[in-house]
């Protein structure tokens, strides 16, 4: 008896199944796409700026102590003082 009710609420749900969540796969019927066109005189992005190296070492310098200080490390120069240097 339970076969039975299983395979008629199978045969009543499968269609209502079928009709509300269509499947997507790629052997699905589907309209054909167009063909990508590139445009001949599409505008180019612009160079990068050219930095001088003492600018760069000071951004890298930047970069080296914001990554430094998101693990919780002061990165900051501390000052020599005399009495701390030792002969």
């Amino acid at each position: 008896m339970r076969e039975r009710t299983a395979r008629l609420i199978g045969s009543l749900l499968t269609p209502l199944v079928r009709v509300l969540l269509p499947t997507r796969g790629r052997h699905r019927a589907a309209p054909p796409q167009p063909p990508v066109l590139e445009r001949p005189f599409a505008a180019k992005p612009p160079a990068p700026a050219r930095i001088c190296p003492c600018e760069r070492e000071r951004i890298l310098q930047r970069r080296r102590a914001h990554w430094v200080a998101a693990y919780g490390i002061d990165a900051a120069p501390r000052p020599v003082r005399p009495e701390a240097v030792s002969r």
